[in-house]
C-alpha cells in the first residue's frame, strides 16, 4: 500500500510539472502573438497543443520500437523515415481539419502551401524536442541503473566479507577452546611457569581473533596487542630469534581495520627466516598525522618446518577491505616479493577512537 502510495504521488509530480510546461509554453507563444498584434484563437491554440503533445511523447516511442526490431541499420533507418513521414502527414492533416472547422472555413482554402510547410516544420520541431527529451530520459535512467547495481554489488561484495570472515571465526567453538587453554594453564603453570605463559598468550590470541566488531574496527592499542602476543608464541618456539621490532604510535587512540596488520604480520612469518643473525626481520608500525605506517621485512626460507597457520583470510581480503572502507585510492599497500625476500609496505588512514 504504502509503495503504491508513493508511485502514485511520484507519477502525480510528474504530471504536475509536464502540465506546468505546457501551460508557460502556451502563455509564451500567446505572448509571441500578442506582441504582433495578432487575434488570439483560444480553442485553436488548445487543439493545437494537444496535437504537438501527442507528437511529441510519441516521436521517441516510435523511434525506440522499431530501432529494438530492425537489427538491420538500413532498413532500420529507412523505416524511422517512413514512420515520421507518415506521422507528419497525419499531424498536418489533423492540424488543417481541426483549424478549419474551429475557423469555419473550407480545408482546401486553409491548406495553403505556407500553412502546410509551417505545420511540417512545426511538426519536426516537437517531434525533435520529444526525440530528445525521450533520448535524455533513458540515458538517465540507464545511469541511475548503473549506479543502483553498482551500489548493490558493493554492499553484496561487503556482506560476502563479512560473510567470509564469520565463517573463518565460527570454525572454531571458542567455549571449547578457552576451556582447554584454561585448564592446560592451571595444570603447567606451577610446574613449567614458561609454558603457562604461552598457553595464556595464546587464549589472549584466539579470544582476541573471536571477538566480533560490529564496524569491522578495532582499537589501535588492542590490535598491536594482539601482534605482540603473536610474536611471542612464535620467539617462544625458536631457539634463536632475530627481528627488529619498532612500534610508534603515541598517545591518541585510534581504531584500525580489523585482523589486517596481523594478516601481514602472518605473511611474514609463513616463509621467513627468523633464527640467522645475518638474516634479520625487520617490522615498523608508526603513526604520523592520522594515518598508519607498516613496515616489513624477512627473508624466506621455503623449506621452513616452523611455518605459521595462516587466519585464510590473505592479502586478496586485505585490499578488498581497505577499498570498500576508503576507496581504491585511500590507501597504499605495496608487496615487493623475491626468491629470497619478502618485504611489504602500507599506509592508511585511521580512524578516531569514539571515547576521544
Amino acid at each position: 500500500m504504502s509503495l503504491s502510495f508513493t508511485l502514485n504521488n511520484t507519477r502525480l509530480k510528474t504530471v504536475s510539472w509536464h502540465v506546468l510546461f505546457w501551460l508557460i509554453y502556451i502563455l509564451y507563444e500567446e505572448a509571441l502573438v500578442l506582441y504582433a498584434r495578432q487575434p488570439p484563437e483560444i480553442l485553436g491554440t488548445v487543439y493545437s497543443f494537444i496535437i504537438n503533445a501527442l507528437v511529441f511523447y510519441n516521436f521517441w516511442r516510435c523511434i525506440r520500437y522499431l530501432t529494438k526490431r530492425i537489427k538491420n541499420i538500413f532498413v532500420m533507418v529507412l523505416a524511422i523515415l517512413v514512420a515520421a513521414s507518415v506521422i507528419v502527414a497525419i499531424t498536418v492533416f489533423v492540424k488543417i481539419l481541426g483549424d478549419a472547422i474551429i475557423l469555419n472555413v473550407s480545408f482546401k482554402a486553409h491548406a495553403t502551401p505556407y500553412r502546410r510547410m509551417a505545420l511540417v516544420v512545426r511538426t519536426f520541431y516537437f517531434g525533435g524536442m520529444g526525440a530528445a527529451y525521450g533520448f535524455a530520459k533513458e540515458v538517465i535512467q540507464k545511469e541511475r541503473e548503473a549506479a543502483h547495481m553498482v551500489e548493490q554489488q558493493q554492499i553484496l561484495e561487503k556482506k560476502a566479507l563479512q560473510a567470509e570472515l564469520n565463517v573463518i571465526k565460527s570454525q572454531i567453538n571458542p567455549h571449547f577452546v578457552f576451556n582447554t587453554l584454561g585448564f592446560l594453564y592451571a595444570e603447567t603453570y606451577k610446574k613449567l611457569p614458561e609454558v603457562g605463559q604461552s598457553i595464556i598468550t595464546l587464549s589472549n590470541i584466539m579470544r582476541y581473533a573471536l571477538t566480533k566488531n560490529e564496524d569491522g574496527f578495532s582499537s589501535l592499542e588492542n590490535e598491536l596487542a594482539y601482534i605482540k602476543d603473536f610474536i611471542k608464541i612464535h620467539e617462544s618456539r625458536s631457539k634463536a630469534f632475530f627481528m627488529t621490532i619498532s612500534i610508534e604510535t603515541g598517545n591518541i587512540s585510534y581504531k584500525v581495520v580489523s585482523l589486517v596488520l596481523i594478516t601481514l604480520i602472518e605473511n611474514m612469518f609463513k616463509h621467513g627466516i627468523f633464527n640467522q643473525s645475518t638474516k634479520e626481520a625487520t617490522l615498523s608500525i608508526a603513526v604520523k598525522d592520522g594515518k598508519l605506517h607498516f613496515y616489513s621485512l624477512n627473508y624466506k626460507n621455503n623449506n621452513s618446518v616452523n611455518k605459521v597457520q595462516s587466519n585464510g583470510i590473505g592479502l586478496n581480503y586485505i585490499r578488498e577491505r581497505l577499498t570498500d572502507e576508503y576507496g581504491a585510492d585511500g590507501y597504499e599497500l605495496l608487496i615487493d616479493e623475491t626468491h629470497n625476500s619478502y618485504e611489504c609496505k602500507l599506509t592508511m588512514p585511521l580512524k578516531y577512537h569514539e571515547s576521544n
